[in-house]
């Protein structure tokens, strides 16, 4: 690197520093693009209660593992007052059905796509073995897809753990208590599905929790 070229780059990492990160955030606004604006009336402020998910509830527990079954599938759901939106919903709501589990006992969560594109279920902050783990190749088809297909359209051989129709989730949970989320991870499709509405709370109790003076029961929103 020429002398001159070693100048205009400390120059440039200098100009950095100086502007900081407001100077950048600054920039970075007038780089965005225009805000949207809406096609129906907007509510008004805190007029609208918390939307509080229903708590998912087990199929049946067994052996020290407590099943639960949940759809993928639209719904219709009330976003703003008054006005219906389409979302893509695990049980057709958004957020969707929030799981309460337990440090270490195992939990299985079956998941049914009824929507009519690939999906893939993450448990976000999970300690989860790699079956299990949600892997954006690991797609789950809908119960409706042909078999063979993948998530272009393209038949053949696909990367990942294939299912149609079904898959279940194995979560042990060998960790503290936390506030997780589950959401789709789909390969190059997470933001638009999460988007669309696919994604819930996963919360996670233990001993340690409960000793300390926090809401409980429900008045645990998290």
């Amino acid at each position: 690197m020429s002398r001159r070229g070693l100048l205009a780059l400390t120059a440039g990492a200098g100009t950095a520093i100086t502007v900081g990160a407001a100077g950048w955030s600054r920039v970075a606004e007038a780089s965005t693009g225009r805000v949207l604006a809406s096609t129906g009336p907007l509510p008004r402020p805190f007029g609208v209660p918390l939307p509080v998910p229903p708590v998912a509830r087990p199929v049946r527990s067994e052996h020290g593992t407590d099943f639960y079954e949940v759809e993928q599938r639209e719904g219709r759901v009330e976003i703003l007052p008054g006005r219906r939106t389409t979302v893509w919903g695990y049980d057709g709501i958004f957020p969707g059905p929030t799981f309460t589990a337990r440090s270490g006992r195992r939990t299985v969560v079956q998941v049914r796509n009824s929507l009519t594109v690939p999906t893939v279920t993450h448990l976000h902050g999970g300690v989860t073995p790699p079956e299990s783990d949600g892997y954006p190749t690991d797609l789950l088809l809908p119960a409706r897809c042909a078999p063979g297909r993948t998530h272009d359209g393209m038949a053949g051989a696909h990367p990942g753990r294939t299912a149609v129709g079904y898959r279940s989730y194995a979560y042990p949970l060998p960790q503290q208590a936390a506030t997780l989320w589950y959401h789709d991870h789909r390969m190059d499709f997470s933001a638009p599905q999460v988007w669309r509405g696919l994604a819930g709370f996963f919360l996670i109790s233990d001993q340690e929790e409960e000793r300390l003076p926090l809401p409980g029961g429900h008045r645990d929103y998290r």
